[in-house]
């Protein structure tokens, strides 16, 4: 399978591109999950929050680009299709969005926290600016390195990545550069 990332066109399995290794399996081991951050500079993990918030956040999410006209009304609401001059959509900052009780269940989550809480063995806190992004077919956000908006004076910053639903390859989907300066990026399918 070929995917596009930025203008490269790279073989999922090939030398550049993989499937990240999961870390749901030492999940309850504190231990291991920070050898395996210190190994690969990321944790994936799967199931981790509940799904019907997940669900109810992208429903409160899709009825704000339908009111934006982003999303293409010949085709139910909940297969998120684009409109045909639909775009994307940066909603960091967008308290309607990032503060509203649907979003701030998924990403503030007891899961989520409590994840942070054990992992990191203390106390945690999250920030208040929310980074809230929609990526329209074949676009994508660009490799970033997230300590340049988020290091405020530590290097003790974890980034949550969630998706609001499920993203195959064909929809597009993250990828990083494994490592200690984990970078990130979305693909998206060549067809």
């Amino acid at each position: 399978m070929q995917l596009v990332m930025g203008k490269s066109v790279l073989e999922l399995g090939g030398s550049y591109l993989g499937d990240l290794r999961e870390a749901n399996d030492i999940l309850d081991d504190a231990q291991l999950l920070n050898e395996r951050m210190d190994e690969d500079g990321y944790l994936l993990l799967r199931r981790l929050q509940s799904r019907q918030a997940v669900l109810d956040a992208r429903a409160m999410l899709l009825d704000h680009l339908n009111q934006n006209g982003q999303i293409d009304s010949r085709f139910p609401m909940d297969e998120a299709v684009v409109a045909e001059d639909g775009r994307g959509h940066f909603g960091g900052g967008r308290k309607e969005l990032t503060h509203s009780p649907e979003f701030l269940s998924v990403v503030d989550s007891p899961e989520i926290m409590d994840f942070f809480v054990h992992f990191l063995s203390g106390d945690v806190i999250t920030y208040d600016y929310k980074w809230l992004r929609v990526v329209e077919p074949g676009g994508n956000t660009g490799a970033h390195y997230d300590m340049v908006y988020m290091g405020r004076g530590t290097k003790n910053v974890y980034t949550c990545w969630t998706p609001f639903g499920d993203v195959g390859y064909e929809l597009g989907s993250l990828a990083v550069l494994v490592g200690e300066t984990t970078h990130t990026m979305r693909v998206q399918l060549v067809r």
